[in-house]
């Protein structure tokens, strides 16, 4: 053995030889006179150093991927593998996932992996039982009760489980799968990568048409429950969204109206529903759609203008170089407080509201400045204006 150990050590040596009377003789440095000596030991000294760390290197690396592997496969892991628990689905199914690449997998209580080459998971809604996978390419479903493979990855894009069914796409037409993997809606709806994504909500999905323009709600069978005649319909808190080229309305996820179709934006927020009208007025709404307040305002400033009469004044200032004080005079146009004050309603849009609180003008403009105590300039987009006066006329 010692025989052997020593003959692979003079082969290591020789080759090591070989390798830096090679570089050597390709610098020019394969000489007999003293600098041509100092300088092969520099270089061969370096090449050295280099293989080494290049060797330590290579074992450190081989010795944590071991060591990652033993205790991945024991189903543990610590804060210095880049493997760590990620989901709990019950006492006997674990998901570990691998925050460096796609080695995560499924493992039982007693270490054993079920299911390898997970990069990531998404939970089924309440009710539902198969998790949607993806193995870095192509997408699949396994059962959460024991990690079970119902639907092999083969899918570009895929959806999850809802109301019994998940969305699946293949060749740029969505389909809806049931349980067991079967298909069990083809109607050719078009597959947008822009969705938020397609799944059942009290039994109702959204759904673009076969060209892809607009969009309805379609039911379990696959028909449609609102016709595809909506640019964007999507779900919020336990409402659906409407939204057509200028309009938008709001209906539970039992299909009933709350806020009909409108010209507005929609915005729910908790317990109350927001809407923004054209004019860029606010009002609020509750979950029923009744009305609890209109013409909501933002803010109310007191406005300012110059009545170009000048202030003069003289000042003091330090001049540091000499360290003296030196006299200088300045001044400024006096101001005054205008008549009207200015609102805001939807964000940075205003108007002209009188000193008792009356609102003159809707809040149509970009901006408002005084420029006399009953003259407003009122800004509208582009940065065109208009003269008003202090009863919100138009003065031409």
């Amino acid at each position: 053995m010692k025989k052997a150990i020593k003959t692979l050590w003079h082969g290591i040596k020789a080759v090591f030889t070989a390798i830096v009377d090679w570089v050597a003789t390709l610098f020019g440095m394969k000489d007999n006179s003293k600098y041509g000596r100092v300088l092969h030991r520099v270089v061969s000294t370096a090449f050295a150093l280099l293989v080494i760390f290049w060797a330590v290197t290579a074992l450190v690396r081989f010795g944590r991927s071991i060591y990652w592997n033993i205790s991945s496969s024991y189903g543990y892991s610590d804060r210095y593998s880049s493997i760590q628990l990620s989901e709990t689905f019950n006492d006997n199914l674990f998901y570990y996932h691998d925050y460096w690449g796609d080695k995560g997998y499924l493992a039982d209580s007693n270490g054993h992996k079920v299911l390898k080459h997970i990069l990531c998971i998404n939970k089924p809604l309440e009710g539902d039982s198969l998790v949607y996978f993806s193995d870095g390419d192509k997408r699949g479903y396994f059962h959460m009760r024991d990690g079970r493979l119902v639907v092999k990855p083969v899918y570009e894009h895929a959806w999850i489980f809802s109301d019994g069914l998940a969305a699946v796409e293949a060749g740029g037409r969505i389909k809806f799968i049931d349980t067991e993997g079967r298909v069990a809606i083809d109607r050719g709806f078009k597959y947008d990568e822009c969705d938020d994504g397609y799944v059942f909500h009290e039994g109702h999905c959204a759904a673009n048409d076969s060209e892809g323009m607009r969009m309805g709600l379609i039911d379990r069978k696959g028909d449609w429950v609102l016709p595809p005649i909506y640019k964007n319909i999507y779900p919020q808190d336990t409402f659906w969204l409407l939204r057509t080229d200028d309009r938008m309305a709001l209906l539970t996820f039992e299909l009933d109206t709350v806020i009909p179709l409108v010209a507005s934006s929609l915005y729910v927020d908790d317990s109350i529903v927001k809407v923004t009208f054209p004019d860029h007025t606010q009002s609020t709404f509750d979950l029923q759609g009744n009305l609890l307040a209109a013409n909501l305002i933002r803010d109310v400033d007191q406005l300012m203008y110059d009545t170009r009469e000048v202030m003069y004044r003289t000042g003091r200032d330090l001049n540091e170089e000499t360290e003296t004080y030196y006299s200088y005079d300045d001044y400024t146009n006096r101001k005054a407080v205008a008549t009207c004050l200015r609102y805001e309603a939807e964000g940075g849009w205003y108007g002209l509201m009188s000193s008792d609180g009356r609102q003159l003008t809707k809040p149509m403009y970009s901006s408002i400045e005084a420029i006399d105590k009953d003259l407003y300039l009122c800004e509208t987009t582009y940065g065109h204006g208009v003269i008003l006066n202090s009863k919100g006329q138009r003065v031409e």
